[in-house]
């Protein structure tokens, strides 16, 4: 074989044997490699959406606790207005203190058996008083102003005749409804 001829057999045979090398290193190292990081972005941005999220929950995580402490102080308050229970002995404290800071002869107090109203219950008091006009009013002002829900129901008033205190001039029989949570 000529020189000539031999030269171009290994310049072919050479350039067979690099498309060969570049053949087997792009689809046994390249593509394999390729496909890995193509996966790995495509994990790593859903990881990133995941830490996003996961962040802007836990900005509102506190946003959420601050709102249940808030929620906490109002539930309190209001079973300061409509208790559990039916509290009985706070219940004539209060009454027994304001009827007497307001005047009030009290003539009779009985309890009555308790109404269920769905979500509460009303229990109703029957009571008789001798006071004042004012005195009255100012009584059932005072009752609905405080810390607990009362209602007045059924208020009658006649004229006291009596003539051992002057400053009695009303005669009152009423209910008075206390409420309670109704569990």
């Amino acid at each position: 074989m000529p020189i000539k001829n031999h030269n171009a057999i290994m310049a072919g045979a050479a350039v067979v044997l690099i498309g060969v090398i570049f053949y087997s290193y792009w689809s046994l190292v390249y593509t394999p490699v390729e496909k890995s990081i193509v996966s790995d972005r495509k994990s790593t941005q859903e990881l990133n959406q995941k830490l996003v999220l996961a962040k802007s929950r836990a900005g509102q995580l506190s946003k959420v606790q601050a709102e249940m402490a808030s929620l906490q102080i109002d539930v309190a308050e209001l079973e300061k207005l409509l208790p559990k229970t039916r509290e009985l002995p706070s219940l004539l404290r209060v009454f027994t203190h304001r009827a007497e800071s307001n005047g009030l002869v009290l003539t009779s107090f009985r309890p009555l058996k308790p109404i269920s109203r769905g979500l509460y219950d009303e229990v109703p008091y029957e009571i008789a008083a001798i006071a004042s006009m004012h005195g009255m009013g100012r009584f059932l002002t005072a009752m609905g102003k405080g810390d607990r829900l009362f209602a007045a129901r059924n208020l009658a008033m006649n004229a006291a005749g009596s003539k051992a205190d002057t400053s009695k001039t009303v005669n009152a029989t009423f209910s008075l409804v206390a409420f309670k949570y109704h569990e």
